[in-house]
């Protein structure tokens, strides 16, 4: 917890703030534990990417974000494979 508080107050960019939040991830599996924290931190990577696309039409970074989706619809527990995602995605498609 108190590292991703560093992180925080880190000077840089929102971008990079994300790249280090998600190396963190990686290397501290004591997060994941902390599914709360763990959430969190996965909403913000997806909310951080999601502004940055739309916001600043930072295209390059459409892998990650669509990463970011798929991770926070896992961490969410609403998709559990690859048929209820199509299901999903043709629910949302006019027609």
């Amino acid at each position: 917890m108190e590292r991703l508080k560093a992180l925080r107050k880190r000077n840089g960019s929102r971008v990079d703030f994300i790249a280090d939040m998600v190396s963190l991830l990686l290397t501290d599996k004591e997060l994941y534990s902390d599914e709360v924290l763990f959430r969190d931190a996965v909403e913000e990577i997806y909310s951080t990417l999601r502004e940055e696309i739309v916001k600043s039409n930072r295209k390059d970074l459409m892998d990650a974000y669509e990463a970011a989706v798929l991770l926070k619809a896992v961490v969410s527990g609403r998709v559990k494979g690859a048929e209820e995602l199509l299901m999903e995605i043709r629910k949302n498609l006019p027609g």
